[in-house]
């Protein structure tokens, strides 16, 4: 529940926007450190992507590995929201969720689309800054039990 009335929304909102941006169009021309100031960049970090690996990134030295491997494979990108951000915020700590679609073309020129599911979990640092501390992509997927039931 956020706290009433809550000018940091407004601020959070706009963090949102600049991630968003940063990756709308970028392609795997993307450099990371035009992100870096969105993210805190130590130990604590920790992101789950579509892509593998199962075990995620933990800590920011080992999401720089697995970043630009992802980026690297695109020629083009855009990312739009499908809604509204959900956002929250509690003291020094706030989530937000939003459904979003990520489509371009790959290295090779191939088209791709993909639907996905956003969580960030933001800390608010001693500078007053918001910063990500937790990044999670999921994608909606369906499953085909033994007996042929598809959840």
């Amino acid at each position: 529940m956020n706290d009433a009335p809550d000018p940091q929304i407004a601020v959070l909102a706009e963090r949102l926007e600049a991630y968003r941006r940063q990756y709308d169009g970028s392609g795997g021309a993307l450099d990371r450190a035009s992100v870096e100031h969105l993210y805190l960049m130590d130990e604590r970090f920790t992101a789950y992507d579509v892509a593998p690996p199962l075990e995620g990134y933990i800590g920011w030295d080992a999401y720089a590995v697995g970043w630009y491997k992802v980026l690297e494979k695109y020629g083009s990108i855009r990312f739009i929201f499908r809604d509204s951000p959900r956002i929250f915020r509690k003291g020094d700590v706030a989530w937000i969720s939003v459904a979003a679609d990520w489509f371009g073309t790959s290295k090779g020129g191939d088209d791709f689309a993909k639907q996905f599911r956003l969580t960030l979990i933001w800390l608010r640092g001693e500078d007053g800054q918001w910063r990500i501390t937790h990044e999670h992509g999921s994608s909606p997927r369906s499953f085909t039990l033994a007996g042929g039931e598809i959840v």
